[in-house]
């Protein structure tokens, strides 16, 4: 098998925790000046597991989470090699004083804590930030403090934290102390110190990142105690072994150790039961033994126990040759699993299920996958100065992947930041490959960019996530002089990346879903889909890569960039593709594509074979494809953007519009263009306008210039295509043009469009002048619009002049004599032309008023048109020149007027020359036309009731009253009445009935101004009936004469003979007044002659009676 696996697919990362560690800040240990002592043996050469000087074993190892580390490091360990970054002080001259170097002896880490227990008897503690796989660096660090155990300076072997327990257990120099956790106190009191302790384990059921209460495995000389750790130290049981103990674990009420002569296999339970059995023996440790060239002991390496499983233990066993096997057995002793076998004696070993890893003598590290008994990784060694010198299990860290995080790439230092941003530099392609040269890597060093790392760097409650996560728990710490990596299983965000990249990309589809669990996609499931996407892309698989695009939300921007027409289109708008924030490697895919257009030539190229016809049609075909995909997913992400939580950046809306409404002129969605412009959108107009008058889309650009308010850019391209300037076939054409006119409120606007439509379409032109408000018809040229509006014939200039009239332009009687003159026009073509229809019109009418009329004598036309003046387009606008006519004060001129009647419709319009008569004072012209006419009532009222309400009279009048001149002509009196019966009787040579009733009717109403010798006049043939009344009422006025004669001479008599009496009283009273011919006045003294006299009997004086 291969020997190291990608990063993806390997079981496990090294990555770099902590380096080049302050290790100075502590206390130094420094030897005398004189001759050195020698140097007591350690209590592992004690018991016959290392021998010392030249017999000791080229390395030692720390041991697991359940074993201790020798006494003193190895024999290369002992002094900083010379060159090393790592060396705290070179050796001094012989016979000096010559410091020890401080290094790491072991190391334990929770969380972002990790503590360093050092070999000068202090245990440091530091902070450090989360460590990410691809940056290639270990992460910055912090010492918070440095605690000195105060054990005679003597090295720090092992280290167990439980961090939900706040508890550090410390052994050092063959004693076991306690401090708290974080803040590194001495636990004292009810957790006492525990002394001639060879190593300790601790029951490995529990998690320790979580564990409240412990239990703690300790070996002393030949015993092992069993303690309990909550919030105090409790020893809980005994055990008495026959030898002194070097490795030992725990899990559960099984111990497994290693004494100086076996393995063995406590079963603590029935230890505590005092029943036999309690020790189960498994094989002989590894004794010394003599080496044949030099004659010396060789001390074997120190053995290793540790727990693989529940109630599963391994230890190591060699033969004496450089093979070493680790042997798992079951806390029976039964070996139910297979056998690892080992290049060399390993340093240190460690189990992390299901994997056992060992580092070497070297300082390579193998994984073995204790489910196949198999080799399944291995990290080489470091150099010299990085080294691993020993593993150890921790309480737990985190690490995180960078895969997945978004960057930008900063370019503000470069010289020509502009083109570093330009579609063009972003994509370069080599001749007739896909290949490209990233463009961080080529221009990136070149003008000093760096990256910004956004998003959180801790993982959330500072645990790391479960499935699909960017974060994976590390437990395994690598060890060197002065510097500590860890060794983690790939976060499955790695894993599914590596399986992307491969092209495996259903197989790790699989692995997201079973992530997402049928959930939403967080941050690194949607970077996981936008590189699947990006990968069916590239391969061509459109549909699926639209997919992909969706549930990933990538950015549209950045898509828009893999297409130069669409992102040259855009210019400014699209934010330079450097700038979009993305992970470096979907960054990278970016740049492979480079030119979508491109992709599809060479995609094209590769199935199209020889024939070069073929592959151009499925390129065209291709980039078709490519370009409805585009479209499909700029529409899922417009859908998108209106949702409470936007996707994307706000900044993408006005992006992902004007880009659709270039790519739906372009695939000719027409519906779905009109639609996108209509509804509210955030088109950069000028953009789009500009592409838009490029091919010839101008009602595309018109609806764009509406839609944003620009109403006169869009009406200036419809008159431009309605006068055939352009050609677009999906514009409207002039009822679209009139239907936007109306829902127009400017006036301005309006009124300039209707000047325009007046010399282009003339109903179109009125269309719009109906929508133009009063004030501004009276304020129109109306000469110019009449000029330019009457040569579409009087109906137009009809509705014009009753526009401006309406409107009160200042030149209403001019205007008004006009329309007046335009009315008689058409009612000549309605009733007067030698047509059918105008002979047709014409008789319904007048037989319509003639049936009226023969139930109403009375009745008149102008009160029978009221009646009907909604029958039809003739009796409407009749009616309407009655109304106009009849105005009071008039606003025509009626001589003008009456000109245009006579001349057009003289025999047709007859009222309404009366009427025009009237207005002239020509009132009994008007007459004998009425008559002529048979308007008799109208003739009536006319000639006899002047003043009636209803008479023709009023319109000569200034007001609601007739001329006052008129009415000496005109009123009932015998002349008039006379005139009137005369015409009457002169109609019995046409229409004898209705002489004979018009002349009865006159004699039963105006007996008393007709003279009697008009029955001369009457026809001999006509009835007694017709005259007969008119007969008794004379006969009855003659016999009233006569009485009223006698009556009256008969009171003059009686008046006179009164007189008579009167006067002779008087003379009979005063006497006889006489007088003479010179007799003259009292008062005016003039004679009275003839003259009527007043005598005043009392003054006897005579006055004239106008005197008095």
């Amino acid at each position: 098998m291969e020997a190291t696996d990608g990063a993806g697919t390997a079981p496990y990362i090294l990555q770099p925790l902590a380096v080049g560690l302050d290790l100075e800040g502590g206390k130094r240990s420094v030897a005398p000046t004189a001759e050195p002592k020698a140097r007591r043996q350690s209590l592992s050469q004690r018991l016959g597991f290392q021998s010392t000087g030249s017999d000791r074993p080229a390395g030692d190892a720390d041991d697991t989470a359940s074993q201790a580390s020798d006494s003193h490091a190895e024999a290369d360990d002992a002094a900083p090699r010379a060159g090393s970054p790592l060396q705290q002080q070179s050796a001094s001259p012989a016979g000096s004083g010559r410091p020890r170097a401080v290094r790491i002896e072991c190391a334990e880490i929770s969380g972002s804590d990790v503590y360093v227990g050092t070999n000068n008897g202090q245990v440091m503690h530091y902070t450090v930030e989360t460590a990410e796989i691809e940056s290639g660096r270990a992460p910055d660090h912090l010492r918070v403090q440095t605690v000195d155990l105060k054990l005679g300076g003597k090295r720090v072997e092992h280290m167990i934290a439980f961090p939900a327990l706040g508890r550090l257990v410390v052994l050092c120099g063959s004693t076991v102390v306690f401090y708290s956790l974080p803040d590194l106190r001495p636990v004292g009191g009810s957790m006492p110190t525990i002394k001639g302790v060879s190593c300790i384990g601790y029951d490995e059921r529990v998690q320790r990142a979580t564990a409240t209460s412990a239990v703690l495995c300790v070996a002393r000389m030949r015993e092992v105690g069993v303690y309990r750790m909550g919030a105090e130290l409790r020893l809980e049981q005994q055990v008495e072994i026959a030898h002194s103990v070097a490795s030992i674990c725990m899990y559960g009420n099984h111990v497994c150790l290693a004494d100086s002569e076996t393995y063995k296999i406590l079963d603590l339970a029935r230890l505590r039961q005092a029943r036999g059995g309690g020790q189960l023996a498994l094989l002989p440790t590894q004794q010394p033994r003599t080496d044949g060239e030099t004659g010396r002991v060789v001390r074997p390496p120190r053995p290793r126990t540790l727990v693989v499983g529940p109630d599963e233990f391994m230890f190591l066993t060699s033969s004496g040759d450089d093979a070493t096997l680790g042997v798992i057995v079951t806390a029976l002793g039964e070996a139910l699993r297979g056998t690892l076998q080992f290049a060399t004696y390993p340093r240190a070993v460690v189990y992390d299920e299901p994997h056992v890893v060992a580092l070497s003598a070297g300082g390579q590290i193998d994984v073995f996958d204790t489910r196949v008994a198999t080799l399944v990784q291995t990290l080489p060694g470091a150099a010299d100065a990085q080294r691993a010198r020993r593993l150890c299990l921790a309480a737990g860290t985190s690490i995180a992947t960078r895969v997945s995080r978004p960057e930008a790439i900063d370019v503000a230092g470069a010289p020509d930041a502009e083109a570093a941003f330009s579609p063009q530099a972003l994509h370069r392609h080599a001749a007739g490959s896909l290949g490209t040269t990233p463009w961080t890597e080529a221009v990136g060093p070149a003008v000093g960019w760096r990256r910004e790392l956004l998003g959180a760097s801790e993982p959330p409650g500072g645990r790391p996530r479960a499935a699909l996560s960017r974060w994976a728990g590390a437990r395994i710490v690598v060890q060197a002089h002065d510097s500590l990596a860890v060794l983690a299983p790939p976060p499955q965000l790695v894993r599914v990346d590596a399986l992307i990249r491969s092209q495996r990309v259903e197989e790790a589809m699989l692995a997201v879903e079973a992530a997402l669990g049928g959930g939403a996609p967080g941050a690194e499931a949607r970077y996981c889909l936008q590189m699947a996407g990006m990968v069916c892309l590239k391969n061509m698989l459109l549909d699926d890569a639209l997919d992909y695009f969706r549930r990933g939300q990538l950015d549209p921007r950045a898509l828009l960039h893999l297409f130069p027409d669409h992102a040259r289109y855009l210019g400014a708008l699209l934010l330079p593709f450097a700038r979009i924030a993305m992970a470096a490697g979907l960054r990278q895919l970016f740049y492979e594509i480079g030119d979508a257009g491109l992709l599809a030539e060479q995609a094209a190229a590769q199935h199209a074979g020889d024939s070069r016809e073929q592959a151009l049609s499925l390129a065209d075909a291709l980039r078709a494809n490519t370009l409805e995909m585009l479209e499909r997913y700029l529409e899922h992400c417009r859908e998108q953007m209106q949702l409470p939580e936007l996707p994307y950046p706000p900044d993408a809306i006005p992006v992902i519009d004007t880009a659709l409404a270039r790519l739906y002129a372009a695939n000719a969605r027409h519906d779905k263009l009109c639609a996108l412009i209509r509804a509210p959108n955030s088109i950069v107009g000028d953009l789009a306008c500009a592409y838009y008058m490029e091919a010839q889309h101008y009602y595309y650009c018109s609806l764009v210039h509406k839609a944003q308010g620009d109403i006169a850019a869009a009406l200036g391209i419809w008159r431009r295509i309605l006068q055939g300037e352009w050609a677009d076939s999906r514009f409207g054409g002039l009822p679209e043009y009139l239907l936007c006119l109306e829902a127009l409120e400017s006036q301005e606007t309006l009124l300039g469009e209707f000047h325009w439509l007046t010399g282009f379409d003339v109903g179109a032109a009125l269309q719009v002048l109906a929508r133009l408000s009063d004030a501004t018809v009276a304020a129109l040229d109306a000469d110019a619009a009449v000029a330019a509006i009457q040569q579409g014939g009087d109906q137009p200039l009809r509705l014009l002049i009753e526009r401006l009239i309406g409107a009160g332009h200042a030149r209403a009687s001019f205007h008004m004599t006009h329309l007046l003159k335009l009315y008689v026009r058409q009612l000549r073509d309605l009733y007067a032309l030698d047509t059918s229809e105008a002979r047709s019109r014409r008789n319904a009418l007048e037989t319509s008023y003639q049936c009226a009329q023969a139930d109403d004598l009375g009745l008149s036309f102008r009160a029978f048109l009221r009646a009907v003046r909604n029958r039809d387009e003739g009796t409407w606008l009749r009616a309407q020149v009655h109304e106009l006519l009849a105005a009071t004060p008039p606003s025509f001129d009626p001589a003008e007027v009456l000109l245009c009647v006579e001349s057009e419709a003289r025999e047709v319009l007859a009222v309404e020359r009366a009427m025009l008569l009237v207005r002239l004072g020509r009132a009994l012209e008007a007459v004998d036309l009425l008559v002529e006419c048979r308007e008799y009532a109208e003739a009536e009222r006319l000639l006899l009731a002047p003043d009636a309400p209803q008479s023709l009279a009023r319109l000569a009048g200034s007001g609601s009253q007739p001329d006052p001149a008129l009415l000496g002509e005109l009123g009932t009196n015998a002349p008039n009445v006379g005139l009137l019966l005369r015409k009457y009787l002169a109609l019995s040579d046409s229409d004898d009935d209705t002489s004979a009733r018009l002349v009865s009717s006159m004699l039963s109403r105006y007996p008393s101004y007709i003279a009697v010798d008009v029955l001369d006049a009457i026809p001999a043939h006509w009835p007694c009936s017709v005259a007969a009344p008119f007969i008794r009422q004379q006969l009855q006025l003659v016999a009233h004469r006569e009485h009223v004669s006698r009556m009256e001479r008969s009171l003059n008599e009686a008046r006179a003979d009164g007189r008579r009496i009167e006067c002779a009283d008087l003379v009979r009273e005063h006497g006889r007044v006489e007088l003479d011919l010179a007799q003259t006045c009292a008062k005016c003294r003039k004679l009275l002659g003839s003259s009527a006299f007043v005598y005043d009997p009392q003054s006897r004086l005579v006055k004239h009676v106008s005197c008095t």
